[in-house]
């Protein structure tokens, strides 16, 4: 990304699983992506949600993520 001459505008993240629970987790999880992709934190958002016992999301067998993620020309 930064090679290509491009920076992170937004990321957007929405993490589905049961468990374990992600609130105590949030902060550390986001200022590791952050750090990764060298992106001030502001422009880092994490969510988590359940899937109220649906399907194997809702069962803990399985977790999923969807992230939009806004790239910006420097």
């Amino acid at each position: 990304m930064h090679e290509a001459g491009y920076e992170l505008g937004n990321l957007d993240a929405t993490l589905i699983l049961q468990r374990p629970k992600l609130s105590p987790h949030k902060e550390a999880i986001r200022a590791n992506l952050s750090s990764l992709l060298g992106a001030d934190p502001s422009v880092v958002n994490l969510k988590a949600k359940t899937h109220e016992k649906v399907d194997s999301l809702g069962e803990s067998r399985s977790i999923a993520a969807h992230t939009v993620v806004l790239l910006m020309k420097k």
